[in-house]
C-alpha cells in the first residue's frame, strides 16, 4: 500500500530526509514543505535521482518561495497547501518526517 511521506525537515540539519529515502518504495510520494523544501538541493536527492525508479515529488510552492527556493516546473510538481489537504484526505497511510 502507498504512504505519503510528509518531509518538513531540511537534510542539511537533520537525518529524517535520509531515513525516509531509505524506506520509500516506488509507490510512495514525498511532499516536501516547511524547511524540507532545502532538500530539493541537497546532495541526497540528487543522489537518489540517480536511481531507476523514484516516488513521485510534490514540493509545496509557497513554502519554496518563501525559501527563496527555484522550482523547474517541468521536473518538479508543485502543491498548494488546498491541494495538500485533499492528498492527505485521500490517501490511506502517511509519516511525517519532522
Amino acid at each position: 500500500m502507498s504512504m505519503l511521506h510528509l518531509v518538513r525537515t531540511s537534510a542539511f540539519q537533520t537525518s529524517d530526509f535520509e531515513q525516509c529515502l531509505n524506506v520509500i518504495q516506488i509507490s510512495d510520494t514525498i511532499v516536501l514543505l516547511d524547511d524540507g523544501c532545502y532538500n530539493l538541493n541537497h546532495d541526497l536527492w540528487q543522489q537518489a535521482l540517480n536511481k531507476v525508479a523514484l516516488p513521485a515529488l510534490y514540493i509545496i510552492e509557497a513554502h519554496a518561495q518563501a525559501r527563496a527556493i527555484t522550482i523547474d516546473k517541468d521536473k518538479i510538481n508543485t502543491l498548494s497547501l488546498d491541494a495538500l489537504m485533499t492528498l492527505i484526505c485521500e490517501t490511506q497511510k502517511s509519516v511525517t518526517w519532522q
